[in-house]
């Protein structure tokens, strides 16, 4: 019998390391004083300033370089379970048409939703089961704001009405798959 909770692999404590912004806040303690003090007799206070911001955003990327074959290996183990991170929004639901972060769990013939909590924390409250969904449209390319970037919105008809869906074309991708099966 399938679970039904979506189960995510766990992040690593270096992605959760990332995720915190320890990396960045380290960098400001770090590199501003070290950065700022010598060059602001050199250039002036502001031109050293923005120095040290372009020296932090440096250091804070190459430092966070390590994580994405992390994250990708832990999202590609989530994918074979038909498990992947999402945005959900309904119809009628108590959030009033905001968008609720969390996994989704693509199975035949139904779709299974979590919420949680912010944008990096577990896994909350009930589990949202979507049977029989049907994709309407082409998935269309979604706004910054509500879905990942470069993401996309698919807007799924339910036995609980309309459900719109937003994540990466990939996740879109398994969950036509999954759930609605091969579309010709």
């Amino acid at each position: 019998m399938n679970e039904l909770t979506p189960q995510p692999t766990p992040r690593s404590l270096v992605e959760k390391i990332v995720d915190w912004n320890i990396v960045t806040y380290v960098s400001i303690v770090l590199l501003m004083p070290l950065v700022v003090g010598p060059l602001t007799d050199a250039v002036g206070y502001w031109p050293a300033v923005g120095i040290g911001i372009i020296a932090i955003s440096v250091v804070s990327v190459i430092l966070s370089l390590p994580v994405i074959p992390l994250r990708r290996r832990r999202v590609a183990r989530d994918a074979e379970q038909g498990i992947f991170e999402c945005a959900h929004r309904e119809r009628g639901s108590a959030l009033n048409g905001r968008w609720a972060l969390g996994y989704a769990k693509a199975e035949p013939g139904r779709l299974l939703f979590q919420a949680k909590t912010g944008l990096a924390g577990s896994l909350t409250g009930p589990v949202e089961i979507y049977t029989a969904p049907a994709l309407v449209g082409e998935p269309a390319k979604g706004t910054w704001a509500a879905s990942f970037p470069r993401g996309r919105i698919a807007t799924l008809e339910t036995d609980k009405g309309t459900v719109e869906i937003a994540a990466f074309q990939a996740s879109i991708d398994l969950l036509v798959n999954r759930s609605l099966g091969p579309v010709s």
